[in-house]
């Protein structure tokens, strides 16, 4: 299977069709060149060819257990090219922890070229949501985290935790949905629910969504789901998650796109006002409108979203 189509094709998006030609953190690193880079070499690879997609990944991580350089080889769709070039970008200036934190929601936004479109349409969904899978194994193996991951569809090595965090990711709740966003049981319909064909593994997609959607609902009864009293009543662990919860969906997307990120240190209550500490992340980190223009827009939209007596102070 060829890397890169060869075939000329026409596509919606602008921003995709350019990276597919003119593709950016595509390649490998060898110990000489992250040496260079007084960095080691980390390699990851992810997925196989027989199965449709695999991305062969390299790090060149610095003794502070940053990602100072990164390249990735993409086999798969052309589109995956795209995808594998914004997921090089914003996992540079990185720690592994860091790029655990990071979201399918940001690189699909980067390759946006209106942000009200989808970057993909329905049939490639999948590529953004196996790219932020693959940087996590990725992430993991470099923290020497045992994956104990099991493996659902044989066809496409698609595998249980893999497919349970996309139907949270994606709030997915028909058996159509989760083969679209993770491949898994569009080539073996086996794996899709008993009956479908002889057994080749110890689970069936749907049941695995029916358990998951069981999880989410369990959850939402718990103490993590968002409280509906007024901000300034709220505890201070209410307070986090609310603030998390605008994050995730007006700000972080933002700050992905820039390569960069942020996370909540503290949370204090001022007289009137809450406080919120962060720290930048990624090219966020040093950036000359973090403490301006970036500031500013994430100030306001907590203030428009939750409590106008909220203050955000950069660490």
């Amino acid at each position: 299977m060829s890397k890169i189509s060869v075939i000329p094709q026409v596509r919606d998006n602008f921003k995709i069709d350019s990276l597919v030609n003119r593709p950016q953190n595509i390649g490998t690193i060898n110990e000489e060149e992250a040496k260079k880079l007084d960095a080691k070499l980390h390699t990851f690879s992810y997925g196989s060819c027989q199965g449709g997609l695999k991305l062969n990944i390299y790090w060149a991580v610095n003794n502070e257990d940053r990602v100072v350089d990164c390249k990735i080889i993409p086999y798969g769709e052309s589109e995956l090219v795209a995808v594998a070039s914004i997921a090089g970008l914003v996992t540079k200036n990185k720690t592994p922890q860091e790029i655990l934190n990071l979201k399918e929601k940001g690189i699909e936004y980067f390759l946006r070229e209106n942000p009200n479109n989808s970057a993909l349409p329905d049939s490639l969904k999948f590529l953004t949501n196996i790219t932020i899978d693959a940087l996590y194994k990725c992430a993991n193996s470099y923290l020497k985290e045992v994956d104990n991951d099991e493996i659902v569809d044989i066809s496409t090595g698609t595998t249980k935790n893999f497919i349970k965090d996309s139907i949270k990711r994606f709030n997915i709740t028909t058996l159509k949905e989760l083969i679209k966003y993770t491949r898994a049981g569009a080539y073996d319909k086996s794996c899709q629910y008993e009956g479908a064909g002889e057994k080749r593994s110890n689970y069936y997609l749907d049941d695995l969504l029916k358990e998951t959607l069981n999880e989410i609902e369990q959850e939402k009864k718990g103490n993590t789901t968002l409280s509906d009293k007024p901000f300034k009543q709220m505890e201070t662990k209410e307070k986090r998650i609310a603030i998390e919860a605008v994050i995730d969906k007006h700000i972080r997307h933002m700050l992905i796109m820039d390569g960069g990120d942020m996370e909540i240190l503290d949370i204090k209550t001022n007289g009137e006002n809450t406080d919120i500490y962060i720290r930048y992340l990624g090219a966020c980190n040093g950036c000359a409108s973090a403490s301006t223009g970036t500031l500013f827009a994430i100030e306001g939209i907590l203030k428009q979203k939750l409590d106008g007596d909220i203050r955000v102070v950069p660490l």
